[in-house]
Parts: C-alpha cells; structure tokens; sequence
C-alpha cells in the first residue's frame, strides 16, 4: 500500500512511530528533508600534532584583509593564493591583501588573515610573542606552524614558507559555511612532520600536464607532499628523438608538471629507468644493440648492456636535459628488479663478470655524472637487499639515497635497519593500501629513515583514466597523514573515508549546507528478497555473512532520506534482487516495473552487487525511467563505475559509497549510490522499470529516493 503524507521517524507504514509533517513542496507527500548536506567530519588530515579548540569563530566578512610582509616575494604569497582559492571555491570573494606596513591601530572591522614567517611579517611576530607561542627552527622545527583563529584575528604563522603554506592548508579544511557566515571554528594547533622527506610518485605522460598538475593543486598540496617523483622516460627528450612514444609528454608539458609542483613548494625529482625497466631505450626498435639479451631470443626488450659504451652516449644527454628541465637535487636512476623478466647478465663477458660487478659499475657511472652536475642519486635499493650483492656493496657511495619498497603490511620492517646500518640514507616506499602506508611510515621513523614515498603504478600511459584505479588515488590522502604524523601503525582513515574526501577535494566547488525536499519511493510491493538471511535470505550464505546490521526504516546515507525496508514487515522481502547467472540470483526475475507517478528532478538509488563482475564499467544493468508523455529515459547501472559489489570499497571516482557496515562475522560491507538529475524534471515519471543484465548476479536495489531539486546547486567545478 502507499504511505500518506507524513514524516517517517521510526519505519514505513503501520510503523509505531509517525511523525505529521506538512509538504514542504507542491508536490504531494514531499518531505521538507529528503535530502540534507552531509556535515563535514570535522577532522584534519594529517592529523596535527597538538589542537585546542577555542569558543568562538573567525568570519571571513566583508572588509577582512590578508596581511603578509612588506617584503614578501612570490613564493611567499603561494600561501595567500591557496588561501583565496578556497574562498573562491565557497563562493566568497578573495579578500584584499594588503602590506603589513598598511595596519596600523585597532582591528579593522571584518578582522585581519596575518600570514608569513616571524622575520618576514612584523605583525606575526608580535602576535606570537603576545600570546607565547614559540615558533623557531629548533621548535617545532622545518616545516612547522601555528595556526590561532579567533574573532577578528586569524594568525597562520610557519618557521619557514612551507610551515606557513601548511598552516594554510590546514586552515583550508576548516572552512565552512554557518548560517549564510563563512567560518573557521576558534583554534589553536602546532604542528610539524615526523618525516622531513615525503614523496609521491607518479609516471609522466602526455595527459599529466592536465591529470598531475590538478592533483598538485587539489590533493599533493593540500595533504602536505614537499617531493614530486616524476617518471619521466618517456618523455619526448630532445636528445633522443629516434624513441619518442606518441603518448609521452612533451619537454613542455612535463615543464607545466615541473612550475605546478615549485608553486606548491614541492621538490620536483626526475626519475629514469635504467639497467632493467629500460624498455623505453628501445622503443620504435632503436637502440637494439645496447640490449643485454639479444632482441632475437630476448623474450622482452628489458635490460641493456652495460659493457656497452654508446649505452651512456644515449642516456646521459637525457640525464642533463633532465637536469635543466626540473633543476634537482637529486636524479632517480630507478636500477630495480633487474633480473626479474630476463636473464641477467646474459652476455659471455658479463656472466664472466658477475652480476654485481655490473651492477655497481653501472651504478659509479651514472652516479658520477650526476655528481658532476651537482646532483644527488637516488635509486630504488631491493637489489642491495639480495645475498648474491653483498661482497660488492662497499664500492657503492654512501651518499646515494636508497628507496625501500616495501608492498606490504608488518610489524617490523628489517630492511630499513639494514640500509641504515649500512651507512645509506633511506626513503621508505609504499603502495595504496593504507595498513602498508601506516606500518611503514611509522617504522620509517623508528629506523631513522629520510622520508617516505607513495607510488603509483597506473601504468606508463594510464593517467587519462587513472580515476578509475581509485584505490590507488584516493588512499594518498592516508599517505599524506602517516608521511606527516607517523605515530602508530595502524590506519586512521578507512578506504572509504579516504575515498570521500578526494571526491569532495577533486571538485573545485564546496557543497554549501543545502535541504532538499523529495520522498523515498515505496519498494514494498515489488521487493523479491531478504537482505537477512535466516535459512533462505541473501545469498545463503548464513547469519554471519548477511546485511542484517544495515539499519531499516528511515535512514539518512549520503545525505539522502532513504526507506529501508524491514523483511520482517513485509512478509520476508526487502530488497529488489534481479536475475543474474549465479545462484540464488538466477531464480529472480529480470525486470521489475516500480509504480512512481510523481516529478523527480534527481534520483537517488541505495544499490549494490551480489558478485563482483571481470571488466570495469561493464553493464549489469539499466533503470529505465518512463515519463507520463510516452518518452524514456535510461539509466545505464556500470560496475565500479556507479555500482559495486557489497564487500567493494570505491573503485573509481565515480563510484560513491553511501553506507559501509560489517557483518556479524566482522566482514567489511558496502551499499553504493547512483544519483541521476533527470533531463526532464519537469515531467511525472510514471514508472521506473529495474533491469538486470547478462552478469554475474543482477543489481539488488535497497532504496530509491526522489528528489524535487538536485543535491548540488549548479556553480563552477
């Protein structure tokens, strides 16, 4: 049956709780809230060293003036642009900035930003010394800040530039929007980072002038990153342009990447591939004379010959155009896994040799031309960790840094000791799973190590759609955390906090706190199955391993008001569960028609998977909506797109999560959300026909809820 206008607030029809709640809108049953902004978490990534909040809030009002020094040179006022942006991204207007030498007397009405080092702005200095906050480079030390706000001062105050950059940073995620007022709540933090090196690493090609130059702006700057790696092998080196790959960056673009990262007061560091991963030598079949393996009976063009002399007569004019382009202190050789795809060494001289001996003289060769450049080396180090190199290993120089990939998560680390024992300055190295970045980062600073960097391995040419590999995107944000505050080994943020915040972070808009009236839509009467499993519900799998502790009746996920069915209310059924191929799918039907007969400017669908499909953005579904003139519209249901299973975390940018649970056997669970704005809102959707495709297990729909206007209002993203 259909529910009379009323405000749920326990469950659905015949619940014992009913709310009376006049329409908040012209259509019938609206509810005034069917769709509330989420509120912020509130929490601060990374996680400062020490926080006091204060009582009352600084407003970014009309008449507010940043004030930096007399003084101040470009790089000082990247901190002031970051800052104005995130104005501009609220919909506030940049405030003025103004020359310290310009305040004088009482607070001007709508309050001062101070910004800058003590030495460089008068007013921080005094404002620190009034309220006793020391700020030097012995305490807190490089890179630390103070950020105090309170009514009508806010003070953003660093040991150095990055220390105020990073105050600002910090300020960026407090920012919020009060009744109609632009805030940040009263403060007072100090804070500095554990490591003093931290490193993201990413592979440069012709879309990274777009893709990484964004995430600099968005996500690196924002988390706290002071070091881009930049692979950089396949970019179109003017010395070699026998090799060029079509999908390479230009000098050009990898230069935008380059002045990105200095504006953002990351030290850009070229990466080049060589010894093995070195099939870039030889692309367009150039350069097969320098193979290590002979291309004829090599079964990958791999490692090159280092015996060779004309190896260095390529290689190194792409080391110095490196050099000027990106002006490092350090080159990263990469020199790893040389032995993992082909024999090594292969030739009759270099078996004579031994494999360390070409190791390290490869190795002294391309270390002396940096060093004659006035550059640094920096070198992935697993082969140093292999028993068969020890006896060449004090040839090497110890003022080589040593990059420790690690992949995994542990208690102990052994590695590290071992490099530092040796006498090598060393960067630990994680992937995307946040228990590797959190032991590892944390064990790093136990052992003494230089900094931490995260990789990203998208592949040579993916970053047009390296959305789609979200997990590895989305858990730099843990990175960032663990890299400045590395104080246990344990994650602070799930996969799908992480995942939410880069998809808030990625837009360049705010949500500004937003109610929207709509309804959810009554699922009852065409529900096909249980999400409890008590001997014949879910996917059978047992009590342990159902959606049982999914919250039913009227539930708030994402924001949206949504109409969880109890089984227990309506005969066993819950949850519209179409047809797949797998049991007990295959026993569901494969479309099922929704009544609707109201107007929906957005609808919103709390769904998910049974069983994971093979292909990303595979079909596994369509929600075809018929409008009361004849026309339809469709909604295409893509897996990890706008759907996953219900043990997925995000798969892509794309794909949101609106509830995340566990089952009674403690097994992480997911629910995903779909929201589509309808391209005719003005028209009554008469039905909304569910459709399964060809997949493994068909979309179980768990609520649908429309919505009279779209969550977002339309602005600039």
């Amino acid at each position: 049956m259909e529910c009379p206008a009323v405000r749920l607030a326990g469950t659905v029809c015949g619940a014992v709780i009913l709310v009376l709640a006049a329409p908040a809108s012209s259509q019938p049953g609206a509810l005034p809230d069917a769709y509330v902004t989420p509120p912020s978490d509130g929490r601060i990534i990374p996680q400062p060293k020490t926080v006091r909040w204060l009582d009352r809030p600084f407003e970014f009002a009309a008449g507010a003036r940043i004030v930096v020094g007399d003084a101040a040179q470009p790089e000082d006022l990247y901190a002031v642009r970051e800052l104005n942006e995130e104005l501009i991204a609220w919909g506030s207007p940049p405030l003025e900035v103004v020359e310290a030498s310009a305040v004088a007397g009482d607070l001007p009405q709508g309050g001062l930003v101070l910004i800058g080092e003590a030495a460089l702005n008068p007013l921080v200095a005094a404002h620190l010394a009034r309220d006793g906050l020391r700020l030097d480079s012995q305490d807190p030390g490089p890179e630390g800040y103070v950020l105090r706000v309170a009514p009508g001062l806010l003070l953003a105050a660093g040991v150095d530039r990055r220390g105020t950059f990073y105050a600002i940073q910090t300020l960026r995620q407090l920012i919020r929007s009060d009744g109609g007022r632009l805030i940040s709540p009263g403060v007072e933090i100090r804070d500095w980072p554990d490591h003093p090196i931290r490193a993201v690493h990413v592979v440069l090609d012709g879309y990274s002038h777009v893709f990484h130059t964004a995430l600099i702006d968005r996500i690196f700057s924002r988390y706290k990153f002071n070091v881009l790696i930049a692979e950089s092998e396949y970019v179109q080196w003017e010395s070699a342009p026998t090799i060029w790959h079509p999908e390479g960056a230009t000098k050009a673009q990898a230069a935008a990447v380059v002045a990105a990262a200095r504006e953002h007061l990351m030290e850009p560091v070229p990466l080049i591939q060589t010894l093995g991963h070195s099939g870039w030598l030889f692309h367009n079949d150039q350069n097969l004379d320098l193979l290590e393996m002979p291309a004829e009976v090599a079964p990958a063009r791999f490692a090159y010959n280092p015996l060779n002399p004309r190896v260095y007569q390529v290689i190194l004019p792409i080391f110095d155009e490196a050099i000027a382009l990106f002006r490092p202190r350090f080159l990263h050789i990469g020199h790893d896994e040389v032995r993992n795809v082909v024999p090594f060494p292969w030739s009759e001289d270099g078996r004579r040799l031994g494999f360390g001996e070409l190791f390290v003289r490869d190795t002294l060769r391309l270390y002396e031309h940096l060093k004659s450049r006035g550059v640094g080396t920096m070198m992935w180090g697993d082969v140093l960790l292999t028993s068969d190199y020890a006896p060449e290993l004090s040839r090497l120089p110890r003022d080589i840094m040593m990059v420790d990939w690690q992949y995994h998560g542990a208690a102990r680390f052994p590695s590290l000791e071992r490099f530092r024992a040796w006498g090598f300055p060393v960067l630990a190295a994680t992937w995307f799973r946040h228990e590797n970045i959190a032991s590892l980062a944390y064990e790093a600073r136990r052992a003494g190590a230089a900094g931490m960097v995260r990789t990203t391995w998208t592949g040579y040419f993916g970053n047009r759609t390296a959305l789609s590999q979200y997990p590895q995107i989305a858990s730099y944000l843990a990175a960032g955390d663990h890299f400045w505050t590395a104080d246990r080994p344990e994650p602070r943020l799930s996969p799908v906090e992480a995942a939410g915040r880069f998809r808030s972070d990625w837009r360049e808009q705010r949500d500004l706190p937003r109610t929207v009236a709509g309804r959810p839509l009554n699922l009852r009467p065409v529900a096909t199955r249980s999400h409890v499993d008590d001997g014949a519900g879910w996917l059978e799998k047992g009590s342990g391993y159902d959606l049982r502790n999914l919250p039913t009746g009227p539930q708030r996920f994402g924001g949206v008001l949504f109409d969880v069915i109890d089984p227990d209310a309506n005969g066993g059924r819950s949850v519209v569960m179409l047809r797949g191929v797998r049991h007990p799918t295959r026993g569901m039907p494969a479309r099922v028609t929704l009544p609707v007969r109201r107007r929906a400017v957005e609808l919103c669908v709390l769904h998910a998977l049974p069983y994971p499909e093979t292909r990303f953005g595979e079909t596994v579904g369509v929600y075809r909506i018929h409008f009361e003139d004849g026309e339809a519209a469709e909604i295409p249901v893509q897996y990890r797109r706008n759907i996953g299973t219900w043990l997925d975390d995000p798969a892509s940018i794309e794909h949101e999560i609106a509830w995340s649970g566990r089952t009674r056997a403690g097994v992480d669970v997911r629910l995903s959300l779909l929201c589509w704005v309808s391209p005719r809102p003005e028209r009554m959707i008469v039905t909304i026909d569910l459709e399964s495709g060809a997949s493994e297990g068909g979309p179980v729909i768990f609520a649908i809820t429309a919505l009279d206007e779209p969550r977002r209002s339309a602005g600039r993203r």
